[in-house]
């Protein structure tokens, strides 16, 4: 397996950035966005319940009225692509998406319903609201992946939380008991270098017991 040096990867996290406008001339190859797909598709989540939709816009159109329940913000138009995550809704153990995810384990029988109840016992008792607040966090470990593997082969993005969700759940005809809107992605080519990248210190942020 190739692996880049701990060098490499933390020039790529100081590198990476929130783009707030990018090059609309640039477009990434679809090579390149089904490499930033397959990212977040590998990524890792809870229960390994893959949590996450992802909705890739290239029509202008669509990404204008976005754009316009979105505090108006210019990096989602002159981005390359816009990808939308969506949290998953229908976690709960007797949902038929959560048996499949179970029975593509491969489990036996004892062992499948014992790894049901174990879910069941986490899940259930939620209401749905921690339910959806559970799952986007989920997705927020695919976006995290996504970015940083964008960096690494400079293309720049822009998590945005900025957006009234029903309106942009609207514009692209979500099914809303299933899925809901988590965070939108931006990607594309700077055009302006990035500020220095301010953070905390080791000492600040790391406490040692």
């Amino acid at each position: 397996m190739k692996t880049c040096s701990k060098e490499q990867f933390i020039a790529i996290m100081k590198d990476r950035h929130a783009c707030k406008l990018f090059d609309s001339s640039r477009k990434i190859s679809e090579e390149d966005l089904n490499y930033i797909l397959e990212v977040g598709r590998l990524s890792a989540s809870s229960f390994g319940m893959e949590h996450w939709k992802f909705v890739v816009v290239h029509d202008e159109n669509l990404k204008q009225a976005i754009r316009e329940v979105s505090w108006n913000q210019p990096q989602i138009t002159s981005s390359s692509v816009l990808i939308v995550i969506l949290a998953r809704k229908n976690l709960r153990s007797t949902d038929k998406y959560i048996q499949e995810r179970f029975e593509a384990k491969g489990l036996s029988g004892d062992m499948l319903n014992g790894y049901l109840k174990k879910y069941s016992d986490f899940i259930d008792s939620r209401t749905d609201c921690e339910i959806v607040e559970w799952s986007k966090r989920q997705t927020y470990i695919a976006m995290a992946n996504m970015i940083n593997g964008a960096s690494a082969i400079g293309i720049d993005s822009c998590p945005i939380e900025g957006f009234e969700i029903d309106k942009v759940e609207n514009i692209l005809n979500i099914d809303k008991d299933l899925f809901t809107v988590s965070i939108i992605l931006p990607f594309g080519y700077r055009v302006n270098p990035p500020k220095n990248k301010l953070r905390q210190t080791i000492d600040e942020v790391v406490y040692k017991i």
